[in-house]
C-alpha cells in the first residue's frame, strides 16, 4: 500500500494497523477523524517539522497608527462637573455636551494649548476606534494587527528601514567607502580585524537607537498588539505621505491539506494509531465483562492502556528529542 498522502488514506491506515479488515475495529469515523485532527494539532505545534520560521511585513502608515493607539475600553465616564474644574487630573475623562456637537461626548484633560477658552481649552475630544463591529479593544485599548490563522508564534518585530540600512547614505557603506584603499590597496594585508570591530559598533549604535518594540501575541486571539509609543511612529506615517515597515518573525504551522506529506511523517502516524486505539478501548470499555458468542469477553480496559502507554511513550519522544525548537518562544 502507498503512504497516507491524505486525511482519508491515513484514517484507513490506521483500521489497517488496528486489525481491519480481519477484525471489526469499534470507532465511529469523526472519532477515527478527531483523533487525526489532535495527533496533527501536536505534531504542528511541537514538531520540528510541524512548523517553520517565515517573516511577514507589518505596514506602519497612518491607519496603522490611528487603529492601535491606546484608546481607554470603557465607553463611559463621568459627567463633567464644573465646580471640581480644577480639580480633574492630567488624562481624566469626562462626559458633557457641547453647543455645537451631537449628544454627549467623552473628553480627557490634556496639556493642549489650544487657542479656544474654557472647557475646551483643556479637554479635547476623545477618539473612539469603533469602525469594526467585530473589534474586541484589549484593557489597553488596543485594537492590534491581524495576524493569520496559521501563525502559531510571532518572536520579534525588526524595522526594515534602519540606522545600518540605509542605502548608500548609511554609515557601514560609508565607511567602506573612506576606506577602500584600506581593504583593497597595499594596508589590506592587515586583515579585516578593523573593520570587523568598526562593525560590531555599528550594530551596537544600531541596537541602541533602533530598539525592537515590545509586543504580545496570543495564537487564540489571533492578534499582534504593539507596547511602544504610537508618537514615535507616527513620523513615519508623516500624514500618510510616508510609509515605514516593520518585519514580524514567525512560525507558521505546515498544513496537511496542502502539504500532504505531512501524513507519511512516521511520528504522526504512530501517535494518531495510539490515540485511536485509546479511543477504541474507551468505546469497549462501557461493554466490560461482555461475553460474545463462543466465550469471547471483551477488555477494553487493557486496550485502553496499551493505546495509552504509547502515547505518553510518543509524547515523551517529542518533548526530548523532536521538539521543535523555538530560540526563546513565549508561547501565547
Amino acid at each position: 500500500m502507498p503512504l497516507p498522502n491524505s486525511k482519508q488514506e491515513l484514517a484507513d491506515y490506521i483500521l489497517r494497523r488496528l486489525g481491519a479488515p480481519v477484525i471489526n475495529v469499534e470507532i465511529a469515523d469523526v472519532q477515527l477523524e478527531d483523533c487525526i485532527d489532535d495527533a496533527v494539532q501536536l505534531y504542528q505545534e511541537y514538531h520540528y517539522d510541524g512548523a517553520e520560521r517565515t517573516y511577514r511585513v507589518i505596514k506602519i502608515d497612518s491607519n496603522f497608527i490611528k487603529r492601535n493607539n491606546r484608546r481607554h475600553q470603557d465607553l463611559g465616564a463621568e459627567d463633567f462637573d464644573s465646580d471640581k474644574y480644577s480639580t480633574y487630573r492630567l488624562g481624566s475623562r469626562v462626559m458633557k455636551k457641547l453647543n455645537n456637537v451631537t449628544g454627549q461626548r467623552v473628553y480627557i484633560k490634556t496639556d493642549s494649548d489650544s487657542a479656544h477658552d474654557g472647557f475646551r481649552r483643556y479637554f479635547t475630544l476623545e477618539e473612539q476606534v469603533l469602525e469594526d463591529q467585530n473589534i474586541i479593544l484589549t484593557s489597553a485599548g488596543q485594537i492590534g494587527v491581524k495576524v493569520p490563522n496559521d501563525i502559531i508564534s510571532v518572536t520579534r518585530i525588526a524595522k526594515v528601514d534602519s540606522f545600518s540600512q540605509a542605502g548608500m547614505y548609511n554609515y557601514e557603506y560609508q565607511y567602506f567607502l573612506n576606506n577602500f584603499d584600506f581593504f583593497y590597496g597595499g594596508m589590506g594585508a592587515g586583515g579585516l580585524t578593523s573593520y570587523y570591530i568598526q562593525k560590531t559598533f555599528v550594530e551596537h549604535i544600531e541596537f541602541l537607537l533602533n530598539t525592537s518594540p515590545a509586543i504580545r501575541f496570543n495564537k487564540h486571539k489571533n492578534r499582534l498588539y504593539f507596547d511602544t509609543d504610537m508618537n514615535r511612529l507616527k513620523t513615519a506615517a508623516n500624514g500618510g505621505k510616508k510609509t515605514h515597515y516593520m518585519l514580524a518573525e514567525c512560525y507558521v504551522v505546515t498544513d496537511p491539506e496542502i502539504y500532504g506529506q505531512v501524513y507519511q511523517d512516521s511520528w504522526l502516524k504512530t501517535y494518531a494509531v495510539a490515540l485511536a486505539k485509546m479511543q477504541w478501548g474507551a468505546n469497549l470499555k462501557k461493554y466490560q465483562n461482555t461475553e460474545l458468542p463462543g466465550g469471547v469477553q471483551l477488555d477494553g480496559q487493557t486496550l485502553y492502556n496499551e493505546g495509552r502507554e504509547e502515547e505518553t511513550s510518543l509524547r515523551d519522544e517529542l518533548k526530548n528529542n523532536n521538539q521543535l525548537e523555538l530560540d526563546s518562544i513565549m508561547w501565547g
